[in-house]
């Protein structure tokens, strides 16, 4: 699905940003090659990039050495 009309970036461009080191809507839109332009889509990019960003819960845990 498009988020951005104006760039047409995708649901899956913007989660690939995220999960590639974008952390914020600026870096992201920096990391598919665009800008924002109408500033419609910011909210749902921002939305996209923060349930796509790896979760430090998910890491696995290091187990201290006795």
């Amino acid at each position: 699905m498009y988020v951005c009309i104006c760039n047409a970036l995708k649901c899956s461009q913007f989660r690939e940003a995220a999960q590639s080191g974008a952390q914020d809507v600026t870096s992201a839109f920096k990391a598919c090659g665009a800008r924002p332009r109408c500033g419609r889509c910011l909210e749902d990019a921002a939305s996209l990039i923060e349930q796509s960003l790896p979760r430090l819960d998910a890491l696995p845990q290091a187990v201290a050495a006795e």
